[in-house]
């Protein structure tokens, strides 16, 4: 039993689980990220993409630590313009979305980033 209960340990904290993130840099003097927070961006958290990718806004003239020693180290390419939305793992940049168009248009783009069925066959359970 205690070595089932070491290994059990072992597993959980060898191998760290990192939960994808929707990271979204905004500026608050842009006019377009003022527009996605309020078309998408107020009511984001009911969407099914919310379940999979919660949404972590990120004022870019007062950043984390964690985002600054990211970048610092290579693990998010550089903001070249607001809004910039970054699929984050945890570690590192997944894939990015440069601007915002309309509600419908970012929806479909988080859609080809991630797959339909990727959010519909989701376990939200665990």
């Amino acid at each position: 039993m205690r070595k089932l209960l070491l290994t059990l340990f072992f597993i959980l904290f060898a191998f760290p689980v990192y939960a994808l993130e929707l990271l979204m840099a905004h500026n608050p003097n842009c006019g377009t990220c003022q527009r996605f927070m309020n078309e998408v961006g107020a009511y984001y958290h009911n969407s099914e993409q919310a379940k999979t990718l919660p949404l972590i806004v990120i004022n870019v003239y007062k950043q984390p630590e964690w985002f600054k020693q990211a970048y610092n180290e290579g693990r998010i390419k550089p903001i070249r313009g607001t809004p910039t939305f970054i699929i984050w793992n945890g570690r590192k940049e997944l894939a990015r979305i440069v601007g915002y168009s309309t509600k419908d248009k970012f929806y479909s783009r988080l859609i080809e980033l991630f797959p339909r069925d990727y959010f519909e066959n989701t376990n939200y359970e665990n």
